[in-house]
């Protein structure tokens, strides 16, 4: 869990105004950025500039005489400033990073972004959604880059991950697990004024691990999987300080996918950390493997970054797993949006959706109950929230009725569809599901009129061809059904196992590779 040490409720930042001029004479130089908070966590962002081509630490900005004076001593960093404004007024300086509380941000963040300045601010963006909106309609006024800092999506083990998923190492993914366990022992020491604010962040809702640690979470999950729509959250504390024990679970938008994150403290419990007392290990299930990254900030558990379980046997991946890396790749990322070679990440819509995330799961543990991401932004968000539940409901039974009722609603025009359907299948084929698959499946369609449409539909690793009037000699399987149920099949309206189960759909050879069918074809 990072923090900065610039506590806002002592010394501040000076909120004198002044307008930026840039210098031409600099733009073909290296981009000179500026730390504004130079707490804990700026010896990490530091490191993305340490013989960077393209930019330069160059000034250094915190109300403590004391830190920034050790700061500058120990980076060889020559220009120094207690006061914001000044440091915004300084027409050298390009870009500044702010790496304060959140409290402070969307006040620095507007005032640099209105001084023409880049601008990465530390996460979370901020603590509610109005503060954030203002924050985003700034750099659109602006016209210069903001970003939002977070290095769990430059962590290369979770890059390694991403890319994994996307190339289908373990099928299509459904779930994500995430457990994050902290330790009163181990890691770097946290600074009294840290734990002051941390204390007032507590007080107003924002726990150090399901708000501010837990924006890694989210943001990990949402890289991983997805956007999120619905979470529910039960968060207990410890001393009144620690929020946790804590088990959150969520559902992505759209396909069928879920997530769950459980937040551990032991008071005795030792940390192997460089950095925070705390650790995080990851496993993500598919339709045909699970991946694991089992570390993120220490090394609680040993052996190989990546494992893919699939096909029966594990396969191992080493990956820089070093913490540290991703906030250089946040770094690089910062840099490079600046000089237009990337989009920011976390762009600030990403970054709103994160902290959506992050005020929902608060919500949910306050509300004892389910909160839709959406009914944040919701007018009337109880209204909200009922009418999405009810549609859920009325979705899941449907479903149920589906499964009890006498099949799909016949309709004359799905069954008039059946023979085009059928001739389309070789269009939906999938080659990754059909790998070492080499066989022949036979369909006879019968509307009860006792004419049959019949099919043959031969199945490579390399394609599908479909013959129309005949069954194969020897096939591998047959099917059987009405005309109109495998229209509606074909077109998403019911599913292979839903009318198998409500014996619409006779299987004939070998069953169970029908479900090989179905992810061949997307059934």
């Amino acid at each position: 869990m990072e923090t900065g040490t610039s506590d806002p409720g002592a010394n501040g930042y000076s909120k004198r105004s002044v307008a930026w001029d840039y210098d031409e004479e600099d733009s073909m130089a290296r981009l000179r950025i500026a730390f504004a908070g130079c707490g804990r966590i700026s010896d990490l962002h530091r490191l993305g500039y340490v013989d960077n081509p393209d930019a330069e630490l160059y000034a250094l900005c915190d109300p403590d005489a004391e830190t920034i004076g050790r700061r500058a001593a120990e980076w060889g960093v020559g220009v120094s400033y207690s006061s914001f404004d000044d440091l915004l007024a300084d027409p050298r300086v390009d870009a500044v990073e702010i790496l304060t509380p959140q409290l402070l941000h969307e006040e620095m963040v507007v005032k640099a972004l209105a001084a023409g300045k880049h601008v990465s601010v530390q996460k979370p963006m901020t603590t509610d959604l109005p503060s954030a909106d203002r924050m985003i309609a700034a750099a659109g006024r602006a016209g210069t880059v903001l970003k939002v800092a977070e290095n769990y999506v430059f962590y290369p083990p979770l890059e390694l991950a991403r890319k994994l998923i996307a190339d289908g190492a373990i099928g299509d993914p459904m779930t994500v697990r995430i457990k994050m366990m902290s330790g009163g022992a181990g890691g770097w020491p946290v600074s009294d004024s840290t734990w002051a604010w941390r204390l007032r962040e507590y007080a107003s809702g924002r726990g150090m691990n399901t708000f501010d640690h837990g924006h890694h979470m989210w943001s990990a999950a949402w890289f991983l999987l997805g956007e999120f729509d619905k979470v529910s959250a039960w968060i207990d504390q410890i001393n009144g300080i620690v929020d946790s024990p804590a088990v959150v679970q969520w559902k992505h938008r759209g396909d069928k996918r879920y997530g769950q994150c459980e937040f551990q403290y032991g008071k005795e419990f030792m940390v192997p950390s460089s950095y925070y007392g705390n650790d995080e290990w990851i496993d993500v299930s598919g339709s045909s493997g699970v991946l694991v990254v089992n570390r993120c900030t220490a090394s609680i558990k040993a052996g190989p970054a990546v494992g893919v379980y699939s096909g029966g046997e594990w396969r191992h991946f080493e990956s820089e797993s070093d913490w540290a890396a991703g906030f250089v790749g946040s770094t690089r990322n910062f840099i490079d949006s600046i000089l237009g070679r990337e989009e920011p990440m976390l762009s600030p819509t990403q970054a709103r959706h994160i902290l959506a995330m992050d005020l929902a799961v608060a919500k949910s543990d306050r509300a004892g109950r389910s909160v839709w991401i959406d009914e944040l932004d919701a007018r009337f968000p109880r209204a909200y929230a009922g009418r999405r539940s009810r549609s859920e409901r009325a979705e899941k039974d449907a479903r149920l009725r589906a499964l009890s009722g006498s099949g799909p609603s016949g309709s004359e025009a799905l069954a008039a569809r059946s023979g085009e359907l059928t001739r389309a299948l070789s269009g939906r084929f999938q080659p990754a599901a059909a790998a070492n698959f080499d066989a022949s499946i036979g369909i006879e369609l019968d509307e009860g009129s006792g004419f049959a449409e019949r099919y043959s539909l031969r199945v490579t690793p390399v394609g599908a061809v479909v013959e129309e009037g005949m069954l194969p000699e020897e096939p591998l399987l047959v099917l059987r059904t009405s005309r109109s149920v495998w229209a509606a099949i074909l077109t998403g309206k019911t599913h292979v196992e839903t009318a198998y189960l409500r014996g619409n759909l006779r299987i004939e050879g070998e069953v169970a590779q029908s479900l090989r069918i179905r992810d061949i074809f997307k059934l």
